[in-house]
């Protein structure tokens, strides 16, 4: 029975995993974790990275639980937004590969000054960095191309699980930056580039065939 209940959604299960996990970038937000919290006590920043993903998690939870709705009442069908949601993914995945935009958060992160905001954990970190335009817009093809509760329920244990791992990799900043090289951590994001391409492409490509079902044959 449980067997029986997991093969459907565990495809699905991995593509949302593997989604977040590329466009939050949990490796690639240390360098402006570390600028904020630069000066704040070891429990502070402790505080500060629980608050952060808490607030994403509870901000990706809506757009997962109410897309449909939010789709609904601008009346976008479930192909257009699959369609414009992978294009626009795929734009970012493209600055991922050539070294633009998404690396602002490394290149800029020593101009960050946490005096500048009044809740860090709330932006810039959870909006635009954990939570932004890109993660919301991933919740949403997602939700759209889910067809059950579950694999709705599928999209939050995803979400929950990369907002965790953010967290770990928060709390051990320090450590995995001494590990790993920021070269090192560019040509992962350009890898996770490449993954996020070709998610994106396949986004189009089921809304396609949604919107114009006789391609499916």
């Amino acid at each position: 029975m449980v067997q029986e209940f997991l093969i459907p959604i565990w495809p699905f299960f991995i593509t949302s995993l593997v989604s977040f996990f590329v466009i939050i970038d949990p490796l690639g937000n240390l360098f402006p974790y570390l600028a904020l919290t630069s000066e704040q006590s070891p429990a502070a920043t402790r505080k500060v990275a629980g608050r952060a993903c808490f607030y994403s998690f509870i901000i990706l939870a809506v757009f997962v639980l109410v897309g449909r709705f939010i789709l609904n009442f601008f009346g976008i069908t479930l192909a257009a937004f699959q369609i414009a949601g992978g294009l626009i993914l795929f734009r970012i995945s493209f600055d991922m590969l050539h070294g633009r935009g998404h690396f602002n958060r490394l290149d800029t992160a020593s101009s960050l000054k946490a005096e500048e905001y009044g809740d860090i954990a709330l932006a810039p970190l959870a909006v635009p960095l954990l939570a932004g335009p890109g993660s919301i817009t991933t919740a949403l093809v997602l939700t759209s191309r889910a067809q059950t509760l579950a694999e709705n329920l599928t999209i939050l244990l995803a979400t929950l699980i990369i907002l965790f791992f953010s967290y770990i990799c928060f709390i051990y900043a320090n450590r995995i930056l001494a590990l790993i090289k920021e070269s090192s951590l560019r040509l992962l994001t350009r890898i996770m580039g490449l993954v996020l391409t070709a998610l994106a492409v396949e986004f189009v490509i089921q809304g396609i065939r949604t919107a114009f079902p006789l391609l499916r044959q």
